[in-house]
């Protein structure tokens, strides 16, 4: 239930048009405020607002100067920016608000109609009432249990699938790491990645997801399904002295031929031994396997990496996928990407893809594997297969109907 709403607005007209539009559509109290400053001070009088409708250009305290006060306050409010200035600020102040840690951003072009805003509550009740992700949870996991988890063999792998753009058939799967807590169930890596980083374990997990995938991928080409496999490394495994002796003795263990497998390489860290990297990178090519450059586009993961490494496959991050059908920088960061990967002869890989306008979007300007909820999310094993299995005949029959 919606109880209270706060506008911020300078323009007393407009003020008291979106109030008097809100007020035939909730029973919520509205609560107004002519510019950042007063904001703040009726925020300390009344509840905290489940929902706050903001403008941008205001006097004495603007609305980018109020919104990074409020995200220091973790505010469970939705925010929604009205204000008339371009898109492309809109979209920068978006950011900013994420960036503050402020999760729910919004926006609604002025002028402001009755049917926008019973949308918006609409839209607001729905998030209420969905249940937040189990990351929302806060608790401190101690040191010992990712220990013992490690020594417990506790982290499993689960596979996302890829599909090829053009024949909508599954061609192989992203390993995606998942802690199967003794209490606490499932935990996705947003738990438990930074902390076992900081105990300098990173490198045996990355072993320990290696040596799974490539075990899963080789009874999956024994099963007849010529399945690729996608392992996320970083920088710190390949400059490890024995990282590249134990990936060719996994694959030759598992009998698995080189080039079905794929390293994803994500630039998260500053490069502390560049020619190190670049020579393990360079021997793994040797040896048959592929190369990512995972994230494109975002921190490290920049076109001078791009240029001087010899990656085979470039995948484009889903930051620039879910805004891409909203935000024209976006579309073009996404576009971009993907002619970039075309011209320098790189596979392309897109992420994160959500909907059936993203998936037509990408497919438009040219790709070679979606990779998203769309489809799948991440599975164990045997759920992997058994929807593989069915999705690849459904495929098949599609294809076979249209010949």
């Amino acid at each position: 239930m919606i109880n209270n709403i706060l506008i911020v607005e300078d323009d007393t007209f407009q003020q008291k048009m979106i109030s008097k539009m809100l007020s035939t559509l909730t029973l919520a109290k509205i609560t107004t405020a002519s510019n950042g400053q007063e904001a703040l001070c009726k925020l300390d009088d009344i509840d905290e607002p489940e929902l706050i409708l903001c403008d941008l250009s205001m006097p004495s305290m603007d609305g980018i100067e109020f919104l990074r006060i409020i995200a220091k306050r973790n505010l469970s409010s939705i925010v929604v920016l009205t204000s008339s200035v371009s898109k492309d600020v809109i979209s920068s102040v978006k950011e900013m608000v994420l960036a503050c840690g402020m999760p729910d951003i919004l926006s609604l072009n002025k002028p402001i109609s009755k049917k926008q805003l019973e949308q918006l509550l609409l839209q607001l009740i729905e998030k209420m009432c969905i249940n937040k992700p189990v990351e929302n949870c806060q608790f401190q996991l101690v040191d010992d249990e990712i220990i013992t988890g490690l020594d417990q063999e506790q982290f499993v792998v689960f596979f996302q699938p890829h599909i090829e753009v053009e024949t909508d058939i599954v061609s192989g799967a992203e390993a995606l790491i998942r802690w199967q807590h003794p209490t606490r169930g499932l935990l996705t890596p947003y738990f438990f990645l930074e902390q076992l980083g900081k105990l300098s374990l990173s490198h045996r997990l990355t072993l320990q997801v290696l040596s799974a995938s490539i075990s899963a991928c080789s009874r999956w080409h024994q099963q007849g399904l010529k399945f690729s496999i996608s392992v996320n490394i970083s920088p710190l495994d390949l400059v490890n002295s024995n990282f590249l002796g134990s990936v060719i003795d996994l694959l030759e263990r598992h009998q698995l031929p080189a080039k079905f497998l794929t390293l994803e390489i994500t630039e998260s860290d500053i490069r502390l031994d560049m020619a190190k990297e670049l020579e393990v990178m360079c021997r793994l090519r040797l040896h048959g396997i592929n190369l990512s450059i995972d994230d494109f586009g975002t921190g490290f993961s920049s076109l001078s990496q791009l240029i001087s490494s010899p990656f085979t496959e470039l995948k484009v991050d889903q930051s620039f996928v879910q805004k891409m059908l909203t935000d024209n920088k976006s579309y073009a960061a996404v576009k971009a990407s993907l002619q970039l990967g075309r011209d320098l002869g790189l596979k392309t890989v897109v992420e994160g893809v959500e909907t059936k306008a993203e998936a037509k979007a990408i497919k438009e300007l040219g790709c070679d594997l979606y990779q998203g909820w769309l489809y799948a999310p991440a599975l164990a094993e045997s759920d992997f297969l058994s929807w593989c299995l069915k999705h690849n005949n459904e495929a098949a029959l599609v294809i076979s109907e249209l010949q």
